[in-house]
């Protein structure tokens, strides 16, 4: 029976990932005659608006990519062990917690002429009277969303490196490195950072697929003609005439995926091999202080901008007047929250009700999980865990829209419900699986000793010994399913409006007081969950405590 329910979980798991390939590989080649029956290539090849969309999504998931890698190395090389990185380590969490599209619309108030950054330096500075026209947001060129990328990615990156570095023995390597004579610098470039790296390779190569396939930081930060090749697609698939040509889309899409994961494999390669003939070289250099607070300087403000998009979002939804170019708004109101609370109460309830489903059988799903692995009645799957991540979300999503509409089951709440539990299940499993791997098993054995059969262990001894992890996991889990735009609208059908769906699809159409107020509403419900996963367990060690 233990076996049975680790065979579930990974059927339940592997299930959609396998249907929404075939739906989209099936329609692509024309073999799937009730929603199309001739091949796609031809037609998406010939479009006008496909070159230009590829090579646009192409320029801005490598240059976001790029810079994101950059920001961190700089962070990790200039900070640690500082106060900053002290500081930088406690701005990570709430960053993290913002979503995509909610960040992306903070960023618009910041860096649009008549943004706050403008504000700041006007009329004094540029002497600008009315906001000026040398720049759009979006921009054609798509710098917009490679700023937006960068901001919200680099936490990401960073959090993943940091975790990392107790298991290569930082401090240990500098005292090493600096004993030998080598610069700050280089101690990092030469013994650190090539045990680094691999470890957090897997992570860049998901930032890198998300870059390049994103959609609602697209719409909102991209340009429209042509439009990166993630939201061309969506243009596509809503036409039931192109269902072909947009699954034949999907298919290029995650062949692009793959192709830039093999040029970073090529990259790695090479770098790694003047690394180690610069590592042969024993040049020690020597530290240069200025160039130390520049770079801290850069990863410093580069999260201080991630701030200050939340801090927009709030401020504009509190404005009735805020003319150009004052710093701060001449009036204040809450009437935007109190009068739209009817409006936005649908959307809201659903959001809450899918989070809150999503976080409850992820939970379940992962803990079955990792007790049937700690049995040896299934082999550790990690891999398996990391497909729905670095497949992009359209390619799988067109397709098991596509099986859904043969089936009837589109426009459902369980499939959307389903598909949110299917991209934040991995997530808690990841989060889960060191803490629950490396747990002494002495305590299961004294408890079983005492008489503790296997469920009151599990509840009264594993999960309370465990509860930190648990609680971060059930807050990740909560903004993933916040934060899903793509699954709610391809398998809701339109039936199902979150708020996620509200803020992507009103913006440009509302008011911007009113878009901030989505926004931070769907900012807010994950930085509840990841202030609950703080307090929880701090709450419980003070109860033992007394």
């Amino acid at each position: 029976m233990i076996r049975i329910v680790g065979i579930v979980l990974a059927m339940l798991f592997a299930f959609p990932i396998v249907i929404g390939l075939l739906g989209s590989v099936l329609p692509a080649f024309g073999l799937l005659p009730p929603l199309a029956d001739s091949e796609g290539f031809t037609e998406l090849f010939a479009d006008p608006r496909f070159w230009p969309a590829i090579f646009l999504s192409l320029k801005t998931a490598i240059i976001a990519t790029l810079l994101v890698l950059v920001l961190t190395m700089l962070a990790l090389v200039c900070a640690h062990g500082t106060r900053l990185w002290r500081w930088l380590n406690g701005l990570l969490p709430p960053l993290l917690a913002v979503p995509h599209a909610a960040m992306a619309v903070g960023l618009l108030f910041l860096i649009a002429p008549s943004g706050w950054l403008v504000r700041v330096i006007s009329p004094s500075l540029t002497g600008w009277e009315r906001p000026p026209t040398l720049w759009v947001v979006p921009d054609s060129s798509g710098w917009s969303l490679i700023l937006g990328l960068v901001i919200k990615e680099t936490p990401f990156l960073l959090l993943a490196a940091a975790a990392q570095l107790p298991a290569v023995r930082v401090d240990a390597a500098l005292r090493i490195g600096r004993t030998l004579g080598y610069a700050p610098a280089r101690c990092w470039s030469r013994l650190i950072l090539p045990l680094l790296y691999p470890r957090i390779r897997l992570t860049l190569l998901i930032i890198l697929a998300f870059n390049f396939s994103v959609v609602d930081m697209a719409i909102l930060l991209g340009p429209g003609n042509p439009p990166t090749f993630s939201v061309f697609l969506l243009s596509l698939v809503n036409d039931p005439g192109s269902r072909a040509v947009a699954s034949a889309g999907a298919l290029v899409l995650a062949a692009g995926v793959g192709l830039l994961f093999g040029v970073t494999v090529i990259v790695e390669k090479t770098i790694s091999q003047i690394a180690n003939h610069r590592r042969e070289s024993g040049l020690r250099g020597n530290s240069l202080p200025i160039w130390r607070v520049i770079a801290q300087g850069i990863s410093t403000g580069g999260l201080v901008l991630s701030m200050l998009t939340i801090v927009m979002l709030l401020i504009w939804s509190v404005t009735r007047r805020w003319r150009f170019p004052n710093v701060l708004p001449t009036e204040w109101t809450f009437s935007h929250w109190t009068n739209r609370l009817g409006e936005f109460a649908s959307p809201l309830t659903t959001t809450l009700t899918l989070a809150l489903f999503t976080t409850v059988f992820a939970l379940i799903a992962a803990v079955a999980w990792l007790e049937v692995e700690r049995r040896e009645k299934v082999p550790k799957l990690d891999w398996m865990w990391y497909i729905p991540l670095l497949v992009p979300q359209v390619t799988l999503l067109f397709g098991w829209q596509a099986m859904a509409l043969l089936t009837g089951s589109d426009g459902k709440w369980l499939s959307v419900a389903y598909s949110h539990w299917v991209y934040a299940l991995p997530y808690v499993v990841l989060i889960l699986a060191v803490a629950w791997r490396e747990l002494d098993p002495n305590w299961n054995s004294a408890a079983s000793v005492l008489g503790a059969g296997y469920w009151r262990v599990l509840f009264r001894v594993r999960l309370p010994l465990l509860i930190k992890p648990v609680c971060q996991a059930a807050a990740v889990a909560l903004a993933v399913s916040v934060a899903q735009y793509l699954p709610t609208l391809l398998l809701g059908a339109g039936r199902h409006q979150t708020i996620a769906i509200e803020l992507v699809t009103s913006f440009g159409g509302v008011d911007r007081r009113v878009i901030a107020v989505l926004a931070s509403v769907q900012s807010i419900l994950p930085l509840i969950a990841f202030g609950l996963a703080i307090w929880i367990p701090r709450y419980f060690r003070a109860e033992r405590n007394t």
